[in-house]
């Protein structure tokens, strides 16, 4: 528990108190490189057998996570899919911040709207995101199956080289990315509290800081379980800020702006409801069985 803490202290709080992260860029550059390296050397394990029964590393990792693939004995559809569903929209959730991207993003220089810039950017950031989960997931359950971790490097063998560059690399990308996500916590706590008129306040910025760092570090002390975290998280939270939240602000938006109902927008709206009601729909199943098959209920 103590490296936990001194890196909370001396790592993640003085980025986090940072007011500018912009300097944060070639991190995130570094970061989105140790990514892009795990999932190679995954893809690599996963073709070249070390792990499989008389690899080179089978005998090097505990039993129970050797890998374990059998036959499948039930429906190809079955809820338990929804585990997954929920663990991307976590995968996918960086929403909270598209204000804050979209403000700090150079404009053109003739100065025309910056929105297709931004646009360009999302699409991809997004795609190469997806073809990151993709490869990482791909990989890490065609070499170890039913034995895959929630934190998959924990499967590798520590006297793997390639594996601890691995670890190292997306310990680079936690610690660049982390200040990013804390943002948005931070700004949406002052919110809540009536204080977002006051966060550029030192007191303000400092004391709220220091409180929600040292409360995600202490309930990061006692939850194990990443898999748990990412997949429930994801089916609740997830799937409100990723489609529930964002319909119904655009519903609330259309019904604000009083303009005439065409068929275009009639369309719009239904489909917009629709979105909402399937996050709804997502959380409920996804969260009930994240817990169930975490055997929590």
């Amino acid at each position: 528990q103590v490296p936990r803490v001194l890196l909370s202290i001396f790592v993640f709080l003085p980025l986090c108190l940072m007011r500018n992260l912009s300097s944060l860029a070639i991190g995130s550059v570094i970061g989105t490189a140790g990514t892009v390296y795990t999932a190679l050397f995954m893809s690599l394990r996963a073709l070249d057998g070390s792990y499989a029964a008389g690899g080179k590393y089978h005998t090097q990792i505990a039993k129970n996570l050797q890998p374990s693939f059998a036959a499948a004995a039930g429906p190809v559809m079955n809820l338990n899919v929804f585990v997954l569903v929920s663990m991307l929209a976590t995968a996918f959730l960086a929403h909270y911040n598209a204000p804050k991207f979209f403000k700090e993003l150079a404009g053109p220089e003739d100065g025309s709207s910056k929105l297709p810039r931004f646009n360009q950017v999302v699409v991809g950031a997004f795609g190469l995101a997806a073809l990151l989960c993709g490869s990482i997931m791909a990989a890490g359950f065609t070499t170890f199956g039913a034995a895959s971790q929630g934190f998959i490097l924990n499967n590798y063998a520590t006297a793997d080289s390639l594996a601890l560059l691995a670890r190292i690399g997306i310990s680079a990308s936690i610690i660049f990315s982390f200040p990013l996500n804390f943002v948005g916590l931070r700004e949406g706590v002052l919110d809540l509290l009536k204080l977002k008129a006051r966060a550029q306040e030192d007191f303000v910025h400092r004391a709220s800081t220091v409180l929600l760092l040292a409360a995600v570090s202490t309930i990061s002390l006692f939850l194990k379980d990443l898999g748990l975290v990412v997949a429930f998280g994801g089916a609740i939270l997830g799937s409100g800020l990723v489609y529930i939240f964002p319909a119904l602000m655009f519903l609330k938006h259309k019904h604000d702006a009083n303009e005439p109902q065409t068929l275009a927008t009639r369309a719009e709206t239904g489909l917009n409801i629709g979105v909402a009601l399937s996050g709804v729909m997502l959380a409920a199943v996804g969260g009930t069985m994240t817990l169930k098959k975490a055997g929590i209920i």
